[in-house]
């Protein structure tokens, strides 16, 4: 085989590399872009619904915390450990369904994208 035909089939084969390269790269590109997504939707509906659980029932201990230790009556004791377990409470308590709906709108399963929450810890009730 004389160097002219060992240069065009190299070169043949090298269009043919570079295609077969772009062709793969596009069908891997619209693949990953693709409606469908790549969690199993009830999977991740039971994980959103558990973390939604232990939020919760963590936000009813943490509330009875913040009775027993941060309040006398109905008053609010203003120390740097009860204000800031107080705005980790109500951020918590607050926030919670919005993220978990908006985590639910990112994951495909509804079409409702949550509205984020007024948030104003220092008129939030704890102490009643």
């Amino acid at each position: 085989m004389t160097i002219t035909a060992r240069l065009l089939v190299f070169t043949a084969l090298f269009i043919v590399g570079k295609i077969m390269c772009k062709i793969i790269c596009i069908a891997l590109s619209l693949f990953m872009v693709s409606c469908q997504g790549i969690r199993n939707t009830a999977t991740y509906n039971m994980e959103l619904i558990y973390i939604e659980q232990g939020l919760t029932r963590q936000s009813i201990t943490v509330g009875l915390f913040l009775k027993m230790k941060c309040c006398e009556g109905k008053k609010f004791l203003n120390t740097e450990y009860c204000t800031n377990t107080r705005d980790t409470y109500v951020t918590i308590k607050s926030r919670t369904a919005y993220h978990l709906g908006m985590m639910r709108y990112l994951g495909r399963l509804t079409e409702t994208r949550p509205e984020p929450p007024k948030l104003n810890i220092e008129e939030y009730p704890v102490c009643e």
